[in-house]
């Protein structure tokens, strides 16, 4: 699984109902390429956003990289809407969830992990 992580400050101008019509389309268009497994978008804290593309290889990453709309909207972004951006490529080798979790716990680490909420609650 390769993971794009898209940090972006967008000019205030920008920050608007074609700037989010822009992103919505090419949700849309991302999505409906094979390889590609979800978005998460999140507003930060301190004014940027932050987009966290999932792929399934890094082949399909790198097809949405080159599709003709995106490096259209690519070279808009960096002329026009964002005052600044960073993108972080990532490869993941792990991901675990408490209902997948392939760890047991033994019996020793549970009477150390209660013996450390006992210490807590003192």
């Amino acid at each position: 699984m390769y993971v794009a992580m898209f940090w972006a400050k967008v000019r205030p101008e920008w920050q608007n109902e074609k700037y989010a019509s822009i992103g919505m389309r090419m949700f849309e268009r991302a999505s409906s390429m094979p390889g590609f497994v979800a978005l998460h978008k999140f507003d930060v804290p301190d004014g940027r956003e932050l987009a966290i593309a999932y792929f399934e290889t890094a082949e399909a990453m790198d097809a949405w990289y080159h599709d003709p709309e995106h490096r259209a909207v690519q070279v808009v972004g960096r002329e026009q809407i964002l005052e600044d951006y960073t993108i972080e490529i990532l490869e993941m080798t792990r991901s675990y969830t408490k209902s997948s979790s392939r760890f047991t716990t033994t019996d020793e680490e549970r009477h150390a992990a209660e013996l450390l909420m006992i210490g807590s609650s003192e």
